[in-house]
């Protein structure tokens, strides 16, 4: 592997010194730890919480007890190792943990050397073992416009690729679209029987697309309540009537508010739905589309779903997402691969019928303690039979879902495939991943990751896309860059309007995607455009203006003819200063958290790194240590250096979020 400074860097962070130090020793007394047990001591390693104690320490006693190590031994041996490594000025045993002292001087050396070699790239450590990885992100129903749920899967799986492709794996994305289902035939059907065709001019095609997609829903609803509220009136269930007679209430209000937005629409799908039998119609268009029967319906339903997926690409666009490939369901169907996972399943040892159907009994393979692993059940988890075809002959959505596993990892060739799917759907994903171990594709089965994420809610907002009611993810975006072009204006009142209305897309849009990474994916969030556009802390403004704020430090410096001249550096300064020392460490330790965050896929690191980075820079600058007014020659190069350092980190993390560092606010 070619030389990479921030690997040694890397090498050289505190959890990584702490934890080899550990190993080292426990095997010096006969332990044999695996690459897992080794990851886990190192996740032990933590910033002391007493600075006279140290800058970082471990639970030596933990590893003595799990061990069956002799404690004074462990720690007599674990600290001559450490006193080895020339960027740690002390090692010492604290009660029962060990505690290092970083060399901040060593440490800056080290760091400096490896931003002045790689810029941008500092931290971006390559793994060892490169793979090919699949991540499949965001795939929303094309029905309607995308909302903030899509934006937290889109900017999660956006930020996924990235990290991954950083690190040194080969990532490709794709975007799954569902126009099989039954949203779509309701949206195709609304469509058709009005005679539609193109959106007005000046409406964002998936916006109208939603409406058409509320109208239809809503009216055939409406009807198919109708016919259930004169069958009960007839057999004389009089409070189940009165129950019903409530939702129809609520339904005509949905609509007497679908009118007022679009009332012209609104009739001329009101009046083709008059008189027909919708569910009747919507199911045999659903038929036709899978069997391809009428190349007109066919034509005009590929049509209505690409005008959604052309406003999708565009909000996309805004984000800063392109997806490298577009995987269409119905194309599965019509191949041989929905077929053939249905041959395979009528000769499968765990093919059974449930509720008449077609199924697949995955109970079984609960019993093998890899796949359980893999999986993260325990045996005693109950797996309900996945049904494959339904009574009509119709495949379900999780029967297409296994071919399309498959495909993503054959046409890649891939060692790994992501879906980034909502937990609501932890189930179908689990019975996917065990029908593929069942079908016989075991690698598949075992390699394919759920990267499951919870909801993300607006205050006071309740969403339903067949009733039209959602805040679009368009809307959110325009109401974030309004608010930051306010902001922009204040700060900087002279700058031309066109670079305003520049900066203010690039911090609306960076506002968004940040707030809802900053958030473990396993934790439901409550999104705040307030929070989200803070310019004071914790907030992708506040990280930009960091940026922009370093930007104009090396920009006075050149103004005022002082170069940074890396080989005057005196990096006795680094110790000088808790401020200073404080950014050195951070900077010794991005190079782990990067990777961290990359093979953990947990974006929230990054997040919380930049906001503690942003903090201490800012606090630094209005401490008044002045890198370009500093008179000592030396210093004032090491001030530089560490503010180009602390730059380009904040631009590199930045990015690897999908947002992109300007340099003036």
């Amino acid at each position: 592997m070619p030389d990479q400074p921030s690997r040694r860097v890397y090498e050289a962070a505190p959890q990584r010194l702490l934890a080899r130090a550990v190993a080292e020793a426990l095997e010096r007394q006969g332990a044999s730890l695996s690459e897992e047990e080794r990851r886990q001591i190192e996740y032990t390693v933590a910033e002391s919480p007493n600075p006279e104690l140290g800058d970082y320490g471990i639970p030596l006693a933990r590893y003595a007890r799990r061990y069956r190590a002799d404690i004074s031994r462990l720690f007599e041996d674990a600290l001559s190792i450490l006193a080895e490594e020339p960027i740690v000025s002390e090692a010492k045993r604290a009660g029962a943990y060990l505690n290092i002292t970083l060399n901040a001087v060593e440490a800056a050396r080290l760091v400096f050397d490896a931003a002045r070699r790689e810029g941008f790239g500092y931290g971006r450590v390559k793994t060892d073992k490169p793979m090919r990885i699949v991540v499949e992100h965001t795939s929303a129903n094309p029905v309607h416009p995308l909302h903030i749920g899509h934006a937290r899967n889109a900017s999660l799986g956006d930020t996924l690729a990235r990290l991954l492709r950083a690190r040194g794996h080969v990532v490709q994305t794709r975007f799954y679209i569902n126009d099989m289902g039954r949203q779509v035939a309701v949206l195709a059907y609304g469509y058709i029987a009005a005679g539609l065709g193109e959106p007005p001019e000046g409406v964002k095609p998936d916006h109208w697309i939603g409406l058409v997609y509320a109208i239809t829903h809503t009216l055939a609803d409406i009807e198919e309540l109708k016919k259930r509220l004169e069958r009960l009136r007839k057999e004389e269930r009089y409070e189940e009537y009165r129950q019903l007679l409530r939702e129809l209430d609520e339904l005509v209000a949905d609509a007497s508010r679908l009118r007022e937005r679009d009332p012209a629409l609104f009739e001329r799908i009101a009046k083709a739905l008059q008189g027909r039998n919708p569910e009747e119609e919507i199911s045999g268009l659903m038929q036709d589309y899978e069997y391809r029967r009428g190349p007109e319906k066919v034509e005009k339903i590929r049509r209505v779903v690409n005008l959604c997926l052309q406003g999708f690409r565009e909000t996309l666009g805004r984000l800063g997402i392109v997806i490298d490939k577009w995987d269409w369901e119905s194309e599965l169907a019509w191949t041989s691969m929905v077929s053939k996972i249905l041959e395979q399943a009528r000769r499968s040892p765990y093919a059974t019928v449930h509720k008449g159907a077609l199924a697949l009994n995955l109970q079984p393979l609960l019993k093998d303690p890899v796949v359980r692993k893999h999986l993260g059940v325990p045996e005693s988890y109950e797996v309900p039979p996945l049904i494959l075809q339904r009574s009509d002959g119709t495949t379900l959505y999780t029967t297409r879902d296994i071919a399309y596993s498959i495909k993503k990892f054959r046409e890649f060739n891939a060692d790994k495939v992501f879906n980034v799917i909502a937990a609501e759907q932890r189930l179908e994903q689990l019975q996917v991943r065990l029908a593929l171990i069942a079908l016989g594709y075991r690698r598949e089965g075992l390699n394919m990751i759920h990267y499951t994420y919870e909801m993300v809610n607006l205050p006071g907002q309740k969403m339903s896309g067949r009733r039209g009611r959602y805040i679009t993810l368009d809307e959110l975006l325009d109401q974030a860059v309004e608010m930051a072009r306010r902001e922009v204006e204040k700060r900087s009142p002279d700058l031309p309007e066109d670079e305003k209305k520049r900066i203010a897309e690039a911090v609306g849009t960076a506002a968004v995607r940040y707030t809802l990474v900053s958030v473990s994916a396993s934790k439901p969030m409550t999104f705040s455009i307030e929070e989200a556009l803070n310019f004071e802390r914790n907030s992708a403004p506040y990280v930009l203006y960091t940026h922009a704020r370093a930007s104009s430090i090396l920009a006075k410096a050149r103004e005022r003819g002082i170069s940074l001249d890396w080989d005057s550096i005196d990096y006795t300064a680094a110790e000088e200063n808790q401020l200073r020392r404080s950014l050195v460490l951070q900077a010794l330790i991005y190079p782990y958290i990067f990777a961290k965050a990359a093979d953990e896929q947990r974006p929230e690191l990054i997040v919380a790194y930049l906001n503690r980075l942003a903090d201490t820079f800012n606090k630094w600058y209005t401490s008044g240590d002045s890198a370009v007014n500093e008179p000592d020659p030396g210093k004032r190069v090491f001030k530089l250096a560490l503010v180009y350092t602390v730059k380009q980190i904040l631009a590199n993390a930045l990015d690897l979020l999908g947002i992109k560092a300007v340099e003036r606010m």
